[in-house]
């Protein structure tokens, strides 16, 4: 069974199950229809043809494109991209709400044991805090299953192609994104795994220890979300004064840090001693100079991430051809050298 089918609600942590398939039980006032009984009439007998054709076992029919061609394996890839994005923004929405009701919960039983008298009990459940955050969380995952089903049946097919070897016909940048195919749809399954423990073992745990319902939570959020209520504030902690008045704390003044320090200029070298034509040297898209044929020069630039670019002079190739960019982390004494001979 395939691991998106699994209901979100419910904690599966395996992607395979097993079934076991038993033959159903006919009704016990079930009449089987048999042949009608002719006699003395050798092979003339006038029963109806369908007892007479057998048992029809090849399906209903349907059109097979045996050979796709490069265009349907980039529109499937196209569209396993799409899908990833879109998992990855039902997975942080869903974390976002996970980490709100969680919080809601938490802040709601402090804020009680502070203020609240001996007779209140800690474990009252604040359904108004709570159901919004679980009943968009809950949504969201059964989005990201959707979504994954999807990307499960796509994963399936542009592996299938690509063992028929349809990938050989694809772009470069293509052929990249196919290579992608089977690591983005084991992180999906690892996503997936972890967002069933957030949601069953970890928020779960704490709305039992409340004493709250989930049908009830997926009742009141999906009202709150009708009429299109605003979400509970939850950015600051509700504390009592001793006067029965309640006061929003407010957040920390933030404290001033000590100043940015200017980034380090630094030396870097381009060794092309092994080539005998000059090389061009360029820096984030910029040109920083050439290097001759044999001979290894020096450039200065800050410290940091740069993208470096080697072009041979004279060369009709770009900066952003495949196999020019270079990405780096210079520092001071940093060197890079050709090989041409």
């Amino acid at each position: 069974m395939a691991a998106f089918s699994v209901p979100f609600s419910s904690l599966c942590i395996s992607t395979m199950t097993s079934m076991v398939l038993a033959p159903p039980a006919a009704p016990a006032d079930a009449v089987l229809a048999v042949p009608p009984q002719v006699g003395g009439q050798g092979l003339d007998m006038p029963v109806p043809p369908n007892f007479l054709s057998g048992f029809r076992v090849e399906g209903s029919p349907e059109v097979e494109v045996v050979f796709g061609d490069s265009e349907f394996l980039r529109r499937h890839i196209d569209r396993f991209s799409a899908l990833d994005k879109a998992m990855e923004a039902a997975r942080r929405s869903f974390t976002r709400n996970v980490q709100a009701a969680v919080t809601a919960l938490g802040r709601s039983g402090a804020s009680r044991s502070k203020g609240g008298s001996r007779g209140d009990s800690p474990r009252l459940c604040p359904v108004d805090r709570v159901a919004r955050p679980y009943y968009e969380a809950r949504r969201d995952g059964e989005t990201y299953r959707a979504l994954g089903a999807e990307l499960e049946a796509e994963q399936a097919l542009i592996r299938q192609l690509d063992e028929v070897g349809d990938t050989a016909a694809l772009t470069p940048d293509y052929r990249w994104k196919a290579n992608q195919v089977a690591g983005r749809y084991r992180d999906a399954l690892v996503d997936l795994k972890e967002m069933r423990l957030a949601f069953v073992v970890q928020l779960g745990g704490e709305l039992r220890y409340r004493g709250c319902s989930s049908a009830e939570l997926v009742r009141r959020g999906a009202e709150l979300v009708a009429t299109q209520a605003p979400a509970p504030e939850i950015a600051f902690a509700v504390e009592d004064e001793g006067d029965g008045q309640a006061k929003k704390k407010r957040p920390k003044e933030e404290v001033a840090g000590p100043p940015p320090v200017p980034a380090t200029v630094i030396t870097f070298y381009v060794d092309n001693r092994a080539c005998p034509t000059g090389q061009e040297v360029f820096l984030d898209g910029q040109l920083l100079g050439e290097v001759a044929g044999d001979s290894r020069a020096a450039f200065q630039a800050l410290a940091g991430r740069h993208s470096l670019c080697l072009i041979a002079a004279g060369s009709a190739v770009r900066c952003g051809d495949p196999g020019t960019m270079r990405a780096a982390f210079l520092h001071d004494g940093w060197s890079v050298g050709l090989h041409c001979r």
